[in-house]
């Protein structure tokens, strides 16, 4: 018989493992910016507070999902540190190391800030609007290229991974709900997907998925801020439902409004030809 601990610690290296492999697989078949919107999904985020709301009271739980959103302010700022270094030529180890450096920054001094989800809320949309405007300026300034990896490697990334969000998240329920918050929000499953895409597809294509990510992460920014305010007047079932159905709904718009855009701009270019 698994233990509930060591169940946990299964789920959560799986799904992660599953997540990164399927979006840069989608990367690759799908196109960068469908890829990057597909990073929005609580894949992560989902098991952590699933176990969370297992062990700990709905306040505790609440406290948490807010500073997670608070956390996702600082993702943004990772998301716009890696692409700013890419497109200079960093390599995916630097680009890695100056992101998270950026996120460490930034999350030490969110974590100031109360877990109030309007709050955090409001801090996101003005940051994410902010980042994907300055994003946007080097989706053309970095250079076309291709680059294969194997799918053993790419695998091991994955499960590596998966390992670990599993580890790191267990250890954060010891923490508080702020610590706990943040970390489970830490973009383990980004910096992976980052460091594959730009290996595996260049230079160009990581800048292109991280820039569609900052969208992305509005999905997760919605499934912290849903369980956060559904808590407090359900259970955890429903409430994680809903924010499940949130944070599907928000990534499934993003990926049709992506898909639109890059069939509009294939006709448009068989028009011109």
């Amino acid at each position: 018989m698994i233990s509930a601990e060591i169940a946990e610690l299964l789920v959560r290296t799986v799904a992660t493992a599953i997540f990164v492999i399927a979006v840069t697989a989608a990367v690759g078949r799908l196109g960068p910016a469908i890829g990057g919107a597909l990073a929005g999904l609580p894949i992560v985020l989902g098991p952590g507070f699933f176990f969370l709301a297992r062990t700990e009271e709905a306040s505790f739980v609440i406290d948490a999902a807010g500073y997670s959103l608070l956390s996702l302010c600082a993702t943004q700022l990772f998301l716009l540190a890696y692409v700013f270094a890419a497109a200079r030529g960093a390599t995916p180890l630097r680009a890695i190391a100056r992101a998270g450096g950026a996120w460490i920054a930034s999350a030490a001094a969110l974590r100031l800030l109360p877990p109030q989800p309007w709050l955090g809320l409001a801090l996101f949309a003005a940051l994410t609007a902010l980042v994907h405007r300055l994003g946007a300026g080097f989706r053309s300034k970095v250079p076309t290229d291709r680059r294969d990896e194997t799918l053993g490697l790419l695998l091991l990334r994955g499960v590596l991974a998966g390992l670990l969000v599993a580890v790191v998240t267990a250890a954060s329920r010891r923490l508080g709900t702020g610590w706990s918050g943040l970390i489970l929000a830490f973009p383990i499953g980004y910096s992976v997907i980052a460091a594959t895409v730009h290996r595996r597809l260049g230079a160009a294509n990581v800048v292109v998925t991280l820039h569609s990510a900052m969208l992305a992460t509005v999905g997760l920014a919605g499934f912290c801020a849903a369980l956060a305010f559904a808590l407090a007047a359900w259970p955890a079932g429903p409430a994680l439902a809903a924010a499940f159905a949130v944070s599907f709904a928000i990534t499934a718009a993003l990926v049709i409004v992506r898909m639109r855009s890059s069939s509009v701009a294939r006709r448009n270019g068989s028009v011109a030809r």
